[in-house]
C-alpha cells in the first residue's frame, strides 16, 4: 500500500472569544508570546514560544508526541502561530491559531516553516482552524494591526519581480489570475485604509478577509510569487544579519518601497510599469509603521543590509528578482534610501 495523499484546504477563519475556544479545547497543548501569557490570555500551563529555530522547535515537537492532547493551540503573534502550526504538522494534531494582532500573513497561510541558521525553510503545509476575536485583536498597539497591510502593499514588487522572471523564462510563469487578484486586493485595502488605520472593527475585519484571500491564493497556486518577492528577501536578510525583527511588517513595508524604486531606476520593461509611490502612498494610508526612523535603521545599516540582501536572494537560490539583475551600486542605493524616507512616521 502507498503512503495516502493528506489534501491540505486553506485555512479554515471564523469569528469567536478567546473564552469560547479555551472552553471548546480545554484539554489543549497550548502554545503562546510572552506577552499573551503575561496578559493572562493563556492557560497557567501554557508553553512560551521564543525561536523558530530547528533545535527548538524540534524539542517541542518532541515533547508534545509525549502529551494526549489532540490539539495544538496556539495564542500570539507571527512566531507563535509559525511554532503551533510547525508542532501541529510534525505531530499530526489539529491546529487551531488565535491571533492577538493582525500583524502578518503566518495565520491565514497553510504553509508551515521554521528557521535553520535564521533563514527561513519551508517543511510542509496544514489546514489551521483560525480564530479572530475582535475584542482581542482591538486591544493590540494600533501599529500591531496595521502592520498586516503591508504583506498586501508587498505584491507591487513582488509581482514586478515574477513578471520579469518570467521574462527570463525563469521559474514559474505570470498567472494573470493572480496578478488581477492582488491588484483587487490593493485596490479593496485602499478603500478600508481609513479604519485600517484607525484599527477599528470594521477595520479589522477587512484587513482579516484581505489576508485571508490572500493565504488562500498561495494555497491554491502552490507558491507566494504574487506576493512575496525582493522585499520579503530584504526582511529576511535583514533578520538574518541582524537578528529578530521588531517589526517584521514594517520592514516588508520598507522593503517594498525599496525594491519598488530600485525596480523603477533599473528601468528595464521586462518588469511592466512600477512607480515607488504607489507602495509609499497605500502604506502612508494604512498607517504602516514603514519609515526607517520607526524601525531604527540609519543610513549605514540600511547600505549594509542591502548589500547582504543582494548575497543572501544569489547565495541562498531564492526566487529570480530584480536583485539577480540590477547593479546595486551607491547611487541605486542612495535613491531607494531617500524613497524610504518619504513614508511618514505613522501616529
Amino acid at each position: 500500500m502507498g503512503v495516502p495523499t493528506v489534501v491540505v484546504d486553506a485555512a479554515t477563519v471564523q469569528e469567536a472569544s478567546l473564552a469560547e475556544v479555551l472552553a471548546e479545547h480545554a484539554g489543549a497543548s497550548c502554545y503562546t508570546s510572552a506577552a499573551a501569557k503575561a496578559e493572562g490570555l493563556a492557560p497557567a500551563g501554557a508553553t512560551v514560544t521564543d525561536s523558530l529555530e530547528a533545535i527548538a522547535v524540534d524539542a517541542l515537537v518532541e515533547a508534545e508526541r509525549h502529551r494526549d492532547s489532540t490539539t495544538v493551540l496556539g495564542i500570539g503573534g507571527g512566531l507563535t502561530v509559525d511554532t503551533a502550526k510547525y508542532v501541529g504538522l510534525r505531530t499530526g494534531k489539529e491546529v487551531v491559531v488565535v491571533p492577538t494582532a493582525l500583524s502578518c500573513l503566518a495565520p491565514f497561510t497553510t504553509e508551515v516553516a521554521r528557521r535553520v541558521r535564521r533563514q527561513i525553510s519551508w517543511v510542509g503545509d496544514i489546514s489551521p482552524r483560525v480564530v479572530l476575536d475582535l475584542a482581542l485583536l482591538g486591544r493590540a498597539p494600533v501599529a500591531h494591526n496595521r502592520a498586516g497591510a503591508a504583506e498586501l502593499v508587498s505584491s507591487l514588487s513582488a509581482m514586478w519581480d515574477w513578471r520579469l522572471a518570467d521574462a527570463r523564462d525563469t521559474g514559474l510563469p505570470v498567472v494573470a489570475r493572480l496578478a488581477n487578484l492582488v491588484e483587487d486586493l490593493r485596490r479593496r485595502l485602499d478603500d478600508a485604509s481609513g479604519e485600517v488605520r484607525a484599527a477599528s472593527p470594521e477595520g479589522l475585519r477587512a484587513l482579516a478577509g484581505l489576508l485571508t484571500e490572500a493565504g488562500a491564493s498561495i494555497t491554491d497556486a502552490g507558491h507566494r510569487r504574487h506576493l512575496d518577492g525582493s522585499e520579503h528577501t530584504f526582511a529576511q536578510a535583514f533578520e538574518h544579519r541582524l537578528g529578530r525583527l521588531n517589526a517584521y511588517g514594517g520592514m516588508v513595508g520598507m522593503g517594498t518601497v525599496a525594491m519598488t524604486a530600485l525596480q523603477a531606476w533599473f528601468g528595464l520593461s521586462a518588469g511592466g510599469p512600477v512607480d515607488p509611490q504607489d507602495a509609499v502612498d497605500l502604506l502612508t494610508r494604512c498607517g504602516v509603521g514603514a519609515n526607517p526612523h520607526q524601525l531604527g535603521v540609519d543610513e549605514g545599516t540600511f547600505r549594509g543590509v542591502l548589500r547582504h540582501t543582494v548575497r543572501f536572494a544569489v547565495g541562498e537560490f531564492l526566487p529570480y528578482s530584480v536583485l539577480n539583475e540590477a547593479d546595486v551600486n551607491f547611487s541605486a542605493a542612495e535613491e531607494m534610501w531617500r524613497w524610504c524616507w518619504r513614508v511618514p512616521a505613522s501616529t
